[in-house]
């Protein structure tokens, strides 16, 4: 090789380092899949332990932990690193609704007398969730996937009414404020639907998908005048 590195090692050094920055590029795209995989896995163990009729709240708690951890970072990772997708936001929202719906069998499988004192709460919550999903179904052929504030809010309310239910055997009136703030979080979430023009990843509240949708469409042109 000469001193300019133009020899025959240059291009080869210059196409592994080529070879490795992709490399790693692809392995942090993958890891907030790889966090949605571990929710997902959570899921299944869930799943199966419900149907062997062998869940127990020790198990639920710990599955529940490993749910909301790899939910909360798989967002984190991926803003940080720059790889959010809609396909990873698809994704995301429809592992976390599938666990939750698991996760509620669990419940009425070791503690059905506390869905039995909040089933009106429950019953609405789930049903603006159905609706939502019809109406998303309908707009966008697809889980929307918004991430809206409230939907933390939601999420974090239910994070709390599983901890006090599971890990300290304590009802009172967690399920009831859980389902509160998922009720309003599907509302927005079928209000933003309509509002919309074009579908999107990350709208935080109505109020910016209404921001969205005042915007100029992008194919509009000026009026002559």
């Amino acid at each position: 090789m000469d001193r300019n590195g133009t020899g025959i090692g240059g291009p080869a050094r210059a196409g592994g380092r080529s070879s490795r920055s992709t490399g790693a590029a692809r392995g942090r795209a993958a890891l907030p899949w790889v966090l949605v995989a571990a929710r997902a896995v959570a899921t299944v163990v869930l799943g199966f332990a419900l149907a062997a009729g062998a869940p127990s709240d020790r198990l639920v708690l710990t599955l529940v932990i490993v749910a909301f951890v790899s939910d909360y970072f798989d967002g984190v990772v991926a803003r940080a690193l720059g790889v959010v997708t809609r396909a990873l936001r698809q994704a995301d929202s429809a592992v976390d609704t599938i666990f939750y719906l698991v996760l509620a069998g669990a419940t009425w499988s070791l503690h059905r007398d506390v869905l039995g004192r909040h089933a009106w709460a429950l019953a609405t919550c789930l049903g603006t969730l159905g609706v939502w999903y019809l109406v998303d179904l309908v707009r966008w052929r697809a889980v929307a996937g918004f991430h809206a504030w409230s939907a933390k809010l939601f999420a974090a309310t239910l994070g709390v009414w599983a901890l006090m239910l599971y890990g300290f055997g304590v009802d009172g009136p967690w399920m009831v404020v859980a389902c509160a703030a998922g009720t309003i979080s599907h509302l927005e979430g079928i209000a933003t639907s309509l509002v919309l023009r074009q579908h999107a990843t990350d709208v935080p509240t109505v109020l910016h998908a209404l921001r969205r949708r005042a915007r100029p469409a992008p194919w509009s042109t000026p009026a002559n005048g």
